[in-house]
């Protein structure tokens, strides 16, 4: 008896871990190349945590006044020259390792809500045309590349003739990630070695299953 509990228990687990998601709601988030700080003041980032992929546990907010509370706490310039130190002696490990993190990226992210509004503008007209074009196909490949809901997806660029330099973004969106891919990225980060420069790998993996 003891141990059909504990095998329900395990079970129960185990399902909860798979079908278990993080989600990541950006309101209002604006970058701008010509303000002081570059990001506005307004915006939020919410992290919510569910289970059977509905049923929300964990919920936990970041603003723009929390951020600063967390740099005075944390010395993030120290950090921030940390991290680029380990990535810089790392390189040929996690240039071996890029693309099969970015495969499995393509499958965790699932975009349920996005709208992005991007202005540019440079001191050349056709510069700013020509970057126009290329932020379009990017942005489009990146979108098309990722799980969307279709319906659910706006995005606009826009060239801005002043005769400056500047990139102006607004992002508002929601977005979802399994949490056994996460887990799955994490196991191929800390992999000694990683993959071989040309080694082939499987599309297939036991819990590669859609959304729906």
């Amino acid at each position: 008896m003891v141990f059909l509990f504990v095998l329900c228990f395990i079970l129960i687990v185990i399902q909860m871990m798979i079908t278990a998601k993080i989600e990541v709601e950006i309101i209002n988030m604006v970058i701008n190349t010509q303000t002081k700080s570059h990001i506005n003041n307004a915006y939020k980032m919410i992290f919510r945590l569910r289970i059977w992929g509905k049923i929300p546990i964990i919920k936990f907010t970041i603003t723009k006044q929390k951020m600063r509370k967390i740099q005075k706490t944390i010395n993030m310039q120290e950090k921030i020259e940390k991290l680029e130190k380990d990535i810089w002696q790392n390189r040929n490990k996690i240039d071996l390792k890029f693309w099969e993190i970015a495969k499995e990226l393509r499958k965790a992210i699932l975009i349920k809500k996005l709208y992005v509004n991007l202005e540019c503008g440079t001191e050349n007209a056709f510069l700013t045309a020509i970057l126009v074009a290329i932020f379009s196909s990017i942005l489009s490949m990146g979108i098309s590349s990722l799980q969307v809901k279709q319906d659910e997806v706006n995005y606009k660029i826009e060239p801005i003739y002043i005769d400056q330099n500047f990139i102006k973004i607004a992002i508002s969106g929601i977005f979802q990630l399994k949490l056994i891919h996460i887990i799955n990225i994490i196991y191929v980060l800390s992999k000694k070695g990683g993959m071989k420069k040309y080694e082939r790998t499987s599309n297939r993996r036991s819990y590669d299953y859609s959304y729906e």
